[in-house]
Formats: structure tokens, sequence, C-alpha cells
């Protein structure tokens, strides 16, 4: 009996001593593992920004393996951005942004093509994409005003995108005014313009509204209405003939006379033009509508373009660089269009536009013929209430800018 006792001891002892053993290790092996983020082997890769400008004589791959993307994935990328984007067309000095990890992967790209578009890759769950996107800017009017002390490009050049403003006071009032001949010291400008903003910045000048300009004592204004400007009274701006045929020129080197001391030939002889100084390539224009009658090599003249107008008119452009595409004998050309570019072709000591009129086969001053330029008709009399309408609040904001001057 006491035999079969302990031998059921024994059994039950050795099963105890099995079951433990199995059950520690079940425990063991039901500990939860230790987030991968702990492991500090892998770090998460930093994030690095950079802000640059496009350089000069470089293109988009070049640019990225400047900041270490490698030039795999720089072609790669280029490939991708080439349907929406024609990467060549990469600007000098436009800015870009770029993210980038520390293990030199790209995150993304933003290129500022112009004021309202931007280019932008971006890296999703597995590939890039890359999008051209608009801006979406607000508009809002403002005034802008400035007094002249030598030019009008020195008193808005201080402005935001102030050579806009330039070209288009200059266009506005370029049958009033000969900006290179006629400007004073005290002259003013003020201009009613459309402000275009982006997130509360400025990106760029939209429509001038209203402009004037105090010359010499003359006040000239000029209101938008259906894409042309016309004074207070509705008589259109536009003249039958330009002030000048350069839109902006420093001075006159030469002016209109019987008897000059010529640079070259070191004797006097009439000088029966008028002479513009001018750096070389600048845009010379038609004063007028008119035929081209001749256009090519002149001998002290150079590169000489003529041109025939109405009312037995001609003008003279010459010592051009060259000549305008298209600018040939028979060729109709229109008030404003390009006939050349400024240069010192024949007997010229220096770049210069000297431009020439006749009427009638007779050579007339330029100056003073072009300020006779014969104004063009006013306005509709079916349009006029709706431009007093239109201009009246414009019009209001000028003459309080004026009277808060005075």
């Amino acid at each position: 009996m006491k035999c079969r006792i302990g031998l059921i001891w024994c059994l039950f002892l050795s099963v105890i001593l099995t079951i433990i053993p199995l059950s520690r290790e079940q425990k063991i092996s039901s500990v939860p593992e230790l987030p991968s983020s702990v492991d500090t082997g892998n770090p998460i890769p930093e994030i690095e920004v950079v802000e640059d400008t496009i350089q000069k004589n470089t293109n988009l791959v070049a640019t990225l393996v400047d900041y270490n993307i490698s030039a795999t994935m720089a072609h790669e990328l280029a490939g991708l951005i080439q349907p929406v984007f024609d990467v060549r067309k990469l600007r000098f000095g436009n800015p870009f942004r770029l993210e980038k990890n520390s293990d030199g992967t790209l995150k993304t790209f933003e290129y500022k093509i112009d004021d309202e578009s931007v280019l932008k890759v971006e890296r999703g769950a597995n590939s890039y994409a890359a999008t051209v996107e608009k801006l979406e800017l607000e508009s809002r009017q403002t005034l802008v005003t400035t007094e002249i002390q030598s030019s009008l490009w020195e008193a808005l050049a201080s402005q935001p995108k102030g050579e806009y403003l330039v070209t288009e006071t200059a266009q506005i009032f370029q049958w009033e005014v000969d900006f290179s001949t006629e400007i004073q010291p005290g002259d003013q400008i003020r201009l009613i313009v459309d402000e275009m903003l982006h997130d509360g910045n400025f990106v760029k000048y939209g429509k001038i509204h209203a402009a004037e300009l105090l010359n010499n004592g003359q006040t000239y204004r000029a209101f938008l209405f259906k894409d042309s400007y016309y004074d207070e009274k509705g008589n259109s701006i536009k003249r039958a003939m330009l002030a000048s045929p350069l839109k902006f020129t420093p001075r006159v080197s030469s002016g209109f006379t019987r008897r000059r001391m010529h640079p070259v030939l070191g004797f006097e002889r009439a000088h029966l033009a008028t002479d513009y100084a001018a750096p070389p390539g600048s845009p010379v224009v038609a004063v007028a509508n008119g035929t081209v009658t001749s256009a090519g090599w002149s001998g002290g003249y150079g590169n000489l373009v003529q041109i025939r107008h109405a009312n037995g008119l001609t003008t003279g452009y010459a010592h051009l660089s060259r000549i305008a595409a298209g600018v040939r004998a028979g060729h109709a050309v229109k008030q404003g269009d390009l006939v050349g570019l400024v240069g010192q072709t024949g007997l010229a000591t220096g770049p210069h536009l000297h431009f020439m009129m006749a009427e009638k086969g007779m050579p007339i001053n330029p100056v003073l013929a072009l300020k006779k330029g014969q104004p063009a008709p006013p306005i509709s009399a079916s349009l006029k209430a709706e431009f007093f309408r239109q201009v009246a609040p414009v019009q209001l904001k000028l003459e309080t800018v004026v009277a808060a001057n005075d």
C-alpha cells in the first residue's frame, strides 16, 4: 500500500515539474516586441530646405545636381516635368525652392515661372507628380504719385515693377509729350492703377485706370475706357503721329539746323534732322501709319528706313544697327511698329537715331512737326454717357489727391 502511494506522488511531481517550465516559456514568448521607432540604427531622415535663384548658363539638371540631388534622379525629374513645362525655358534669376532628405532624396521642388504660374514637383507614396499651378490674384486699386527730377524712368524706378509703370505711362502720353526733350525737373506723375496681390503680397500691376502728367505747367489727363484712353471731355488721347520715334531717349544730341559742324567730316553743313542719343539696340518705331519706300544701306546714313505717310509727309530713320524683319520697300507699317534698332552705322561717332521728316519733299523740323499731329476723333456720342459714369469716381480720386497737395 505504501509503495502504491509513493508511486502516485512521484508521478504527480513529475507532471508538476514538466508543466511549470512550459508555462514560463509561453509567458516569455508572448512579451510584445519593442516598437521599431526606438531602433536608433535607422533614424528618421532630416528635411533640408533650399531657396535660391536660377543661375546664368545652367539648366534644371545642373541646378538639382548642385544641391546634391543625384544625376540619375535629376534626369528622371526633368523628363517627368517636360510634358507640363519646357525645362529649356528656365530663366536666369527666377526663384526656386526645394526640400530634400538628408539621404539626397528630393521631396518637393517649386519654380516660379512668372508672376502668375508656379511649377510644382511633389513626391507621393511611390512616385513624383509635376504640375503647373496658376496663382489666384486679388486686385485692388492703388494710387502711385511721384515727382520727376531727371527722367520718367528715375521717377518710377523705386516702385515695385516700376519698369511696367514707365512703359505704360510713356505709351499713354506718347502723343502729348516727347519724354526725351520736354520733361522738366518738378514735373509730376499720378496714376490710379490695379495692384495684383497673392496672399497679401504684391505680385504685379494691372491696368492703369487714370493717369495725370503735370509737365512744364501743363496738365494732361487720361482715363481708360474700353481699352483706349480719353481726356476728361471724352477726346481720344491718341493722335495721328507719335511725339517721338523712340519711347525713351536721354537727350537730343543734335537738333534741326541749317548750319552745324559735322563731327566726322569736320566742316559745317546743314543738319536737317533731329539726332536722338540712345543706347545701342533701343527700339525705333514708326511715328505714323505709312508705306516703306526704301530699307537698306544708304552711304553715310548707314542702315536707313524711309516711310511715306498721308498728306505728303515722309520720315527717315538712319544709322540703325539693323532693320526689323519684314520692313522692306512696299511694306505697310502701322504707328508704333518696329522699324529697326538704334546703332551707329554709316558716318556716326556714336549710337544714335538720325530722324528726318519732310513735307512734300521739303525738310521740316521733326520735333515741331510731331507736336502738330492731328488728334483722333472724339468718343462716339452714343457712348459719352457711359464714359462719364465710368470715369467719374476715378476722376474724383485724382482731384482729391490734387486738392490734398495744394
